[in-house]
């Protein structure tokens, strides 16, 4: 933690002693093993002779961001431990940060890419009880979250309803790549039992354009990681239109999502777009009874990280209050990645109650923590 430690000046730790005074709910920490044989326990002994001969194979497509997975450098303690795999540095993350709960996020975003089902949901079967044993269970304030192969949506709501009443357990996880928009009516078994349960379903960016899944954009394939991080935007963009018109929040009422990591720049835009459209084609989608903004309001959220960064400072708080972020936004250190946002770095200088809601009430009231 020396990198992060060095960092913080007077005037940071000042406020460092300001943001411990709020609950902080961190909603994006990346965890991981170390390699694929720390699964193996876990894993019936095909799939590990499976991995042994070909490895994973999940038929991901990448594109290269910066050395060392895309971590910031200064986090690793040696040259053959990465931070996400640090038990111990994730604990003292929190603990220098004044972090209240941390929710664990990493795990094998691409096996809804590749066509076995049957591998992919003993893969993340395994990644599931790996979590719980290896990571949950050693820090009261780590939440967890249900990694699926959506392939086969029978497995995957019995994966839910196996671990979906585990206390620690806060979330469906899910990447952004995927074979149809998030409210095609393949996916409604899993919706409606992650509602059964009371779980959240969180979209990550990941897996687009891998293996079966579909292109990465809706002109195709990109070439480079830049170009990537700047259509992870119009992936949500497809996916919460398409929740809100093919009618998930009218069926499922109590269905919670989160997006993160997607930034948050076009939300109002979208939502204003789509109130508009509603108003004038709501008789195509007559199930579709609340203006699409009502629908985000109740049921949707964003994770905070990328901080927007207008050149106009100021521009950030209009931002804030057109996507109604006392609401809509919750906080996400992406840690231990390169463009990780410390709480000591962002929202400064936003209300007190705007930053209560944002650090740590919404998504208190998100995952039901007490």
């Amino acid at each position: 933690m020396a990198g992060l430690a060095t960092e913080t000046t007077r005037q940071e730790d000042r406020e460092r002693k300001d943001a411990e005074k709020l609950l902080i709910v961190d909603c994006d920490i990346h965890e991981g093993p170390g390699n694929e044989k720390e699964l193996y326990p876990y894993l019936p002994r095909v799939y590990c002779d499976q991995i042994e001969d070909f490895g994973v194979s999940f038929g991901g497509l990448t594109y290269p961001s910066i050395a060392k997975g895309a971590t910031r450098h200064d986090l690793w303690r040696d040259d053959k431990t990465h931070p996400g795999t640090d038990v111990a540095l994730v604990r003292e993350f929190l603990d220098t940060y004044g972090i209240d709960y941390g929710v664990l996020t990493g795990g094998p975003y691409g096996a809804v890419a590749h066509p076995d089902a049957d591998f992919c949901a003993a893969y993340c079967r395994a990644f599931n009880d790996w979590q719980i044993e290896r990571w949950i269970s050693t820090d009261e304030r780590f939440r967890g979250s249900i990694h699926l192969a959506p392939q086969d949506p029978l497995q995957a709501v019995q994966e839910i309803e196996r671990l979906g009443g585990h206390p620690k357990i806060v979330q469906v996880m899910l990447p952004a790549g995927a074979r149809f928009p998030y409210g095609n009516r393949y996916y409604h078994p899993i919706w409606e039992a992650a509602e059964a349960f009371g779980l959240v379903i969180c979209v990550h960016p990941s897996a687009e354009g891998a293996g079966i899944n579909g292109p990465p954009t809706g002109a195709g394939f990109v070439t480079y990681y830049p170009e990537m991080r700047a259509a992870w935007a119009q992936i949500a963009q497809a996916h919460l239109a398409s929740l809100i018109y093919e009618g998930v929040f009218a069926k499922f009422p109590r269905l919670k999502f989160l997006f993160i990591e997607h930034d948050t720049f076009w939300v109002p835009g979208l939502l204003w777009r789509m109130d508009a459209d509603w108003k004038g084609l709501r008789f195509r989608v007559p199930w579709v009874e609340r203006k699409p903004s009502e629908y985000v309001l109740s049921s949707v959220r964003f994770g905070s990280q990328p901080i927007p960064e207008p050149p106009d400072p100021a521009d950030l708080h209009v931002h804030l209050r057109w996507m109604h972020a006392e609401r809509t936004m919750v906080y996400c250190s992406d840690f231990p990645h390169w463009d990780m946002d410390l709480p000591t770095k962002i929202l400064l200088d936003v209300s007190p109650e705007l930053k209560r809601r944002i650090y740590g009430e919404n998504a208190r009231e998100l995952y039901g923590l007490s």
